[in-house]
Order: C-alpha cells, then sequence, then structure tokens
C-alpha cells in the first residue's frame, strides 16, 4: 500500500503492502472470467521510456510500455502533450511525488514531499496535486515555475480535508474550468463517507459535489457527466458486494452513492441514493478511469480476497449501455491503477507493482 499509516487506495491494495517494497514484479496468472476475457498478456517494451515515437506495434489489448517510474499511482497530460505521473510507495519513499516525462529522454523525479500522490492535473500553468499530509489530512498542493527540471513555487490550495482508511484521489477539471478531487470514506464500514469536492483555481473554496463514496480514487469527464469509480465495502465477504461505476452532472444537485449503508440491496435503506450506472465483479478494485466518447477505460486493482480473486485488469466499458468487457489483464496481480487518455487518442495506464506505465492503441 501507500503508507503504512492506514492510507489506503483499494481493498486489494490494503493488503499488499510487501508487493510495493520490491522492485520486481510478482509473476501470477489472471484467471478467466469468460471467454470474453482474453489471456494475460504481458507488456511489450518499446525501447523506449518517451511518451511518443515507439516503433512497437499499438494494437488495442497490447499494451507498451512508455516510462518506466517507481510505484507509479496515476497521470495527466499537460497542454504540449508532456506526461506528467504520481508516484507514492509504502510509506515515505525518495521516490515520491512527481515525475517527468519529456518526449524524448529519461522520466525525471521534480516534485517530492508529497506523500501518498493519487492525482494530479494540469490547470493553466499550475499543477494541482492531491495527496495526504498525515493519516487523516488530505490536501491539495499548487505547484507553478516549472524550470524543467523542478518547480519554483508550491502553495497549499485546500488543506484539513478528512480522510482515513481511503486518502486523497484522483482529481480533473471540467468543462467549467473548476476542479474536481476526490477524498475517500474515513472507515471502510461507517462513519463519515467519501465525497467529490470541486473548486475554481485560484479561489480554493471547496463546496461538496456527491456522497456516499467509499473508496477515493477514479474521476473523469465524459461530456457533462463526471464518472466515479467507487469500491465495496470489505466486511460484508469476498462475494459481496460489487464494485461500481457512479455518474452524476455536477450542475445537478447534490447525489448520494448509498455508501456504507447501501451497497446494491435495495430497500429503504438504498432509498434517496444513486444507483450506478454499471457494476463490476465484488473486490475487483476499481480504480483509476478516463474516458474516449462513450467509452471508458477503468484500471481493476485486484481483488485481496483469495477465493474471489478478481480484477488484475483493464476494463472497457459502453457507457451507453453499461455493457463491459476486459481489454487486458495484467500477468502481474495489484498492477493497474491509473488511467488517461493521452492526446494521441491512446489509452494510457500505470502499473503499480511493475513499475511502469504502458499504452494501448485504441
Amino acid at each position: 500500500m501507500i503508507s503504512s499509516a492506514h492510507i489506503a487506495l483499494s481493498d486489494g491494495l490494503r493488503r499488499v503492502s510487501a508487493l510495493a517494497v520490491v522492485a520486481t514484479a510478482v509473476a501470477a496468472c489472471g484467471g478467466g472470467h469468460g471467454s470474453s476475457t482474453p489471456a494475460a498478456t504481458p507488456p511489450t517494451d518499446g525501447g523506449s521510456t518517451s511518451s511518443g515515437g515507439e516503433a512497437a506495434a499499438r494494437g488495442a489489448g497490447t499494451p507498451t510500455v512508455v516510462a518506466a517510474v517507481p510505484f507509479p499511482t496515476n497521470l495527466t497530460f499537460d497542454s504540449r502533450g508532456g506526461l506528467w505521473v504520481s508516484s507514492g510507495s509504502r510509506g515515505k519513499s525518495a521516490s515520491d511525488g512527481i515525475w517527468y516525462v519529456p518526449r524524448q529522454g529519461q522520466p525525471r523525479h521534480v516534485a517530492g514531499g508529497l506523500t501518498a500522490a493519487l492525482g494530479l492535473t494540469w490547470a493553466g500553468n499550475r499543477l494541482y496535486v492531491s495527496h495526504i499530509t498525515s493519516a487523516r489530512n488530505g490536501r491539495v498542493t499548487v505547484l507553478a515555475g516549472f524550470t524543467g527540471s523542478a518547480f519554483q513555487r508550491r502553495r497549499t490550495a485546500i488543506d484539513g480535508i478528512h480522510v482515513g482508511a481511503n486518502t486523497m484521489g484522483s482529481i480533473v477539471q471540467g468543462p467549467d474550468g473548476r476542479l474536481f478531487v476526490k477524498a475517500g470514506a474515513v472507515s471502510d464500514n461507517g462513519g463519515p463517507a467519501g465525497r467529490v469536492l470541486s473548486f475554481a483555481p485560484g479561489d480554493h473554496s471547496p463546496v461538496v459535489e456527491a456522497k456516499g463514496l467509499n473508496s477515493e480514487y477514479g474521476l473523469a469527464f465524459a461530456g457533462r457527466r463526471l464518472l466515479v469509480t467507487d469500491t465495496g465495502r470489505n466486511d460484508l465477504g469476498p462475494f459481496r458486494p460489487r464494485e461500481e461505476l457512479d455518474a452524476f452532472d455536477p450542475a445537478g444537485r447534490v447525489v448520494d452513492f448509498g455508501y456504507p449503508a447501501c451497497y446494491g440491496q435495495g430497500g429503504p435503506k438504498c432509498k434517496g441514493t444513486r444507483e450506478p450506472m454499471a457494476s463490476f465483479a465484488p473486490h475487483a478494485a476499481s480504480t483509476g478511469i478516463a474516458a474516449a466518447g462513450d467509452v471508458a477505460y477503468v484500471a481493476e486493482n485486484g481483488s485481496a480476497f483469495e477465493k474471489n480473486p478478481t480484477g488484475n485488469d483493464v476494463v472497457r466499458v459502453d457507457l451507453r449501455t453499461g455493457r463491459h468487457t476486459v481489454l487486458w489483464r495484467s500477468p502481474v496481480k495489484h498492477d493497474p491503477l491509473g488511467a488517461a487518455i493521452g492526446p494521441d487518442g491512446d489509452l494510457y495506464v500505470t502499473l503499480y507493482v511493475s513499475g511502469k506505465v504502458v499504452r494501448f492503441g485504441l
């Protein structure tokens, strides 16, 4: 996991912290989910760590390695197409923080001191990063004045965000320019739920946009709809509840997705809550998400329940129907984590245990 002090990404990552402190990947068989699931396919090393120009074929479902970054958690692109990656090891590490991957050349560690950095996005010429300062305090930090090797200025945008078992997650910019950031639930099955906050760049007065969430991870806009990945409670056993892909329009009222009382069982405890637009296998650990047109791609970090070894894959979701299929299954447990669509229209995914960023041709 990201931290030794009850910091969690997902139910899978909570229980595999030992994997994150080794430099080598732990190989594992993917396990089938039916005829639509392809066999495990190892990433193809394109022979370059730049974000463009690899010679390897870019077939859909066949990832190409584009960068090697220790413990990569999430990623984004700047207005010039530059690739930026957040890194968070178990506990504090010299590799934590932000990495820049130039179009030609090796990845550079350009910002440290950002514990459990799980979200990052550019707004104008400023990079906003969501992270924590303690096991219970979330923060959004603004970095500016990039020199090519470091940032000249750093300041706090939002502080005092209450977190706990789940920490800070993705941060994205909406069509109206506001920034949206996800803060996870304080515990796994009770207490304050997770929520989506928004604020205007330069204003930094956050408002609640959605509540009733568990995990802290994925956010992505599909038109005006904000897509939200959410993992289920762990105390109900290995076969329930299902993971969720939630969606809402931030221009409307604040929505409640039901956590922790409602987990898809219906009845009075789900009254007044928003149903998911799609659901995934229980405990698959749905984390990063990226959207292109009417399709979303969800990274599933993998179940910690041996009796139900779901996830460890990248899922393609039809946003018109909610139907989904497996795009790629990782041969390494608890590997897929963050996701983004690049300026080339391809899908980029961080592989946490393997320490790589890979690309899927779409």
